[in-house]
This record gives C-alpha cells, sequence and structure tokens, in this order.
C-alpha cells in the first residue's frame, strides 16, 4: 500500500469543494458509479444514503457553501484509492463547522473517479 499520489488527493479536494460550491458537472465528471441503484455517497442527516442521480439532485436544492480548509491524506492500492479530510465548512448562517469526509476512487480507464464519498459532521469526543 502507497500514499496516495497528489493527483488523487488533489481530485478528492476539488471533488469536495466542488459539491460545496454545487458545481454538478464538475461532481458527475469525477464520479463513477458501476449501478445506477448504488449508493455513492453518505451524508449527515435522515435518508443520508444518495445514489449519485440523487446526489445531484440534492446539490441543486441547497445555497453553495465554502470549504475554508482542507488537508486530505490517502492511500493507494492498484486501482483503488482512500482518501480522508477532516475539512472545515463555512456554512454561511450557521458558521463553521469542522466535517470528517471520506472518498474512495476507482481507476477507470486511466482516470481517477470517486465511486463513494461520506461527509458528516465532525463531533467532539467526551471524556
Amino acid at each position: 500500500m502507497a500514499t496516495a499520489p497528489a493527483e488523487v488527493v488533489n481530485l478528492v479536494k476539488e471533488w469536495l469543494a466542488a459539491g460545496h460550491h454545487r458545481d454538478i458537472e464538475f461532481i458527475t465528471a469525477h464520479s463513477w458509479t458501476e449501478d445506477e441503484n448504488a449508493v455513492h455517497t453518505v451524508a449527515s442527516g435522515p435518508d443520508g444514503g444518495l445514489t449519485l442521480e440523487r446526489l445531484q439532485g440534492h446539490l441543486g436544492e441547497y445555497e453553495p457553501r465554502e470549504v475554508v480548509a482542507s488537508n486530505p491524506q490517502g492511500f493507494v492500492h492498484g486501482d483503488f484509492a482512500w482518501v480522508f479530510d477532516t475539512p472545515t465548512i463555512d456554512l454561511l448562517d450557521e458558521g463553521l463547522i469542522d466535517a470528517r469526509f471520506t472518498a474512495v476512487l476507482r481507476r477507470i480507464d486511466g482516470t481517477w473517479k470517486v465511486v463513494h464519498a461520506h461527509l458528516s459532521e465532525g463531533v467532539a469526543h467526551e471524556a
């Protein structure tokens, strides 16, 4: 297992930012699913398991947000990579939140695509 190359880490950083900017074209171009009914993204909240199509619709329902800090890191093995991040996101009226983000990528015809992602609000551990 090797550290994820810069192209993978940068793609994940851009994919996360594109989702918050509501850039559906970028998300579509850099995502892939073999089964249109499969859960592509898991987000916080009820009914958070979204297919790629539902994710695209979901993004169009909300105002853009801003990722103000992001430092993804990850690993690669063959044609698969997994990346994690603890970004800070500006929810505008609600202020800044610390989040947890993971993405799984697959190299398809030589190009890395996000095949699964999970975003949730980070919660401090209680002692």
